[in-house]
């Protein structure tokens, strides 16, 4: 898998609401934090990532910290990706960061590595093993979900090597797009973001749409903002967008004045 030669440094999303929010597309050596309340949508928008590079033959390599292996390939599978086929082909490979809670540890499919969110110093190796062993260059998506774990179970300054070694190691030195999911439904966990923001490339963040405005909308939208992303033009501003059967779209409002 190594780089198929000529790979542009940006990478350019199929998904209509990146297409709208980063028209350029994003560099690939950026680390982003998708970041956002329960129930805002990130685990959807990571789907949808996914898809977009194994759609484009890139590997997908996804730390899995928050949930179980088989979980995330049933997302995947609902989303019209062939999660088994791809890993059979290495081109979709797990790490996971989820069974070393079990008693009783099941084969989860796709899994090349385990690891343990209390030893994040073990996380960059066991990358960098995949990494080397598939030949990964300029190429691919990294995806930890999520930080949440590692943050409470860390002192802050180990948080921010760990964060550094990733931005580091995958994104700047194999260029491989590195995207971690940090939920900010607490405020501890928002402060959290503020802090960490000047260490990274590009962060996305992920809202529910307020009720009442819910309620006047004819289908079910959440809401993405592009608060910051280096190197390359992005739309200001929330942005509404919902899914259909194509993936993610962008919903612009029209306001009707009515007649006096």
């Amino acid at each position: 898998m190594g780089s198929p030669g000529g790979l542009r440094e940006l990478f350019t999303f199929r998904q209509d609401l990146f297409k709208y929010l980063l028209p350029s597309g994003v560099p690939r050596s950026s680390l982003i934090i998708l970041a956002g309340e329960g129930g805002s949508g990130k685990s959807v928008i990571l789907a949808h990532i996914v898809k977009d590079f194994l759609s484009a033959g890139e590997p997908a390599i996804y730390v899995a910290i928050d949930d179980d292996p088989q979980t995330v390939i049933n997302q995947l599978e609902s989303f019209g990706v062939n999660a088994l086929e791809e890993c059979k082909s290495k081109r979709l490979i797990f790490i996971d960061g989820f069974s070393y809670l079990m008693q009783v540890k099941r084969p989860w499919p796709c899994v090349e590595e385990e690891i343990t969110p209390e030893a994040p110093e073990k996380i960059v190796p066991a990358l960098w093993r995949i990494v080397e062993r598939y030949k990964i260059v300029d190429q691919g998506v990294l995806i930890i979900d999520s930080l949440n774990d590692i943050v409470m179970l860390l002192d802050p300054t180990r948080v921010v090597s760990f964060i550094k070694s990733l931005r580091a190691n995958f994104a700047k030195a194999r260029g491989i797009l590195s995207i971690a999911t940090l939920h900010t439904s607490t405020e501890s966990f928002h402060n959290y973001l503020l802090t960490i923001e000047h260490i990274v490339d590009g962060i996305l963040e992920t809202s529910s749409v307020p009720g009442e405005l819910a309620q006047q909308l004819p289908i079910f939208v959440r809401a993405i903002s592009v608060r910051k992303m280096k190197g390359v033009e992005s739309r200001p501003g929330p942005t509404l967008y919902g899914i259909d059967h194509e993936g993610l779209k962008p919903v612009v409002l029209r306001i009707t004045r009515g007649s006096k």
